[in-house]
């Protein structure tokens, strides 16, 4: 007998959960940057300060961060956010084998655990919590978030709004670190991070829970949900479990990222459906449907997207870990770094949920080629202003930062689905995601580098990142005109 169709109460909760789960668990490692201020006021990696550096700031009264201890806790933060990346294959992977129920659970184990061993603060010569911690915590969000996005699917005609809002609580999950510096800092470091870290653990029970008893036992079809709104509700609209399905043709094979934004679907009839849709509009679409995931990763296209990919992730996440210094040197002004530091942490998440609409005009109504140049002078400008000392300019920067980083997320997974097709999306944006991931290893180093070879002088680095981002852009919008300008130049004909 077929299964009678959830209710609208009830899809419209379990979409209010996982925007809420992905709100508080998703990335909540990228909120680095204001957790940092409590790790050093809590004396994490102090033993790495050479004798009498550990002291407070004469304006501020706040811990001022030794060098070595700045390092080894961006050591901590880099390797998260390189794992977040580098495990998108086998996040995608477990996806497709396990479905949404099990992955949804077993990503709130990881996130449990996470939580567990960065509140109790353990290291000895052979183990380090805080590393182990923030690396489940990178694990645990994105198989939390992932299974999310068939939701989409649960009310076709709203598929879009749906998915923002899912992918908009990704971006902000920064803001649970937030509201914890804040309640640190009026309880005068009373709410430590043991106390916060272990009753953060509440989270993931409630998402096991609520994947037990409330979320949809498998799939949500998009083609049978649209079905749904037009016949009566006892009309199957579920797919069969997915650990059934073929991984070369799952739903699940398009999103073995964190960061993707697309919708579920058969991947044939996508792709054909696309390139009818959208090739007029942005003759990008199809470039490379129907070649081989080996054709596609050994292609031009495939090499000047995943240097724009790994390029700007190593900037986006050396600037997370490094915000403060960075302000510091470029102000020369203590209490103004800290005031821009806050405002940084604020424009974070809500970066995510005030470019929805940016983001999605841009991806629905304008070709890539003008999505490729908002995001050259954006990655610019933030680069330009970052490096002025007017506190007006470092404002400015950083509200283009909190833009440009859920609009390169998303137009980068938008850009891999138009060009390379829905058969071959997990492997080929999955492998562009992990070299990324490799990539941003390179900012341990890097960090280092900054401070003993150039004695915190950023300059010479952040001209170089901004150098290469700007090359790295210009040669895909180069790369995206002369397809286009062919293109046009085959309708004309």
């Amino acid at each position: 007998m077929a299964p009678l169709v959830p209710s609208t109460a009830l899809k419209l909760t379990q979409i209010v959960f996982a925007v809420i789960f992905c709100l508080t668990c998703a990335g909540v490692i990228f909120g680095f940057a204001v957790l940092k201020p409590v790790l050093v006021a809590e004396g994490v990696y102090s033993d790495y300060c050479e004798p009498g550096e550990r002291r407070r700031d004469s304006d501020t009264g706040a811990w001022r961060v030794c060098e070595g201890q700045d390092t080894r806790l961006n050591l901590a933060f880099t390797i998260a956010a390189g794992v977040t990346n580098i495990a998108c294959l086998p996040i995608g992977f477990t996806l497709d084998t396990l479905g949404p129920k099990k992955t949804s659970i077993l990503g709130a184990v990881l996130f449990a655990i996470g939580n567990f061993l960065f509140g109790l603060g353990y290291r000895s010569r052979w183990m380090d919590t805080y590393v182990l911690g923030f690396v489940f915590l990178a694990l645990g969000g994105p198989l939390i978030f992932l299974p999310s996005f068939h939701l989409s699917n649960a009310f076709p005609a709203y598929s879009g709004l749906i998915l923002s809002a899912v992918t908009g609580a990704f971006d902000a999950s920064s803001l649970p670190y937030v509201f914890y510096r804040a309640a640190y800092d009026a309880t005068d470091g009373r709410l430590t991070l043991r106390i916060f870290f272990f009753g953060y653990m509440i989270l993931p029970v409630i998402v096991i829970l609520e994947q037990l008893f409330i979320a949809p036992s498998t799939i949500y079809s998009r083609l049978a949900a649209t079905a749904d709104e037009e016949t009566p509700a006892t009309r199957p609209e579920l797919t069969p479990n997915p650990s059934s399905f073929n991984p070369e043709s799952s739903q699940f094979a398009m999103t073995a990222s964190a960061f993707s934004r697309i919708h579920y679907g058969d991947d044939h009839d996508d792709e054909e459906g696309m390139v009818k849709t959208h090739s007029d509009k942005d003759p990008i679409v199809g470039t490379m449907y129907g070649q081989t995931a080996w054709e596609q990763i050994t292609s031009s296209w495939y090499f000047v997207l995943a240097a724009f990919v790994c390029i700007h992730m190593l900037r986006i996440n050396y600037y997370i870990l490094s915000c403060f210094s960075q302000l510091e040197h470029y102000t020369g002004d203590t209490i103004s770094a800290e005031s821009l530091t806050k405002i940084f942490t604020l424009l974070l998440p809500l970066g995510g949920f005030v470019g929805i609409p940016l983001v999605g005009f841009l991806l629905d109504y304008r070709p890539w080629l003008d999505v490729g140049a908002v995001l050259a002078a954006m990655g610019l400008l933030f680069g330009i202003l970052g490096m002025m000392p007017s506190f007006g300019a470092q404002v400015a920067g950083i509200v283009f930062f909190c833009l440009f980083r859920p609009l390169m997320y998303t137009s980068v997974s938008d850009a891999f689905a138009k060009i390379f097709g829905f058969q071959t999306f997990g492997t080929v944006y999955g492998s562009a995601m992990t070299l990324s991931g490799l990539v941003g290893l390179a900012n341990a180093p890097l960090d280092v580098f900054v401070k003993t070879t150039l004695q915190s002088n950023f300059l010479p680095v952040d001209i170089a990142l901004v150098v290469l981002g700007f090359l790295s852009s210009s040669a895909l919008i180069y790369k995206i005109w002369k397809a286009t300008s062919g293109a046009r130049g085959v309708q004309l004909e």
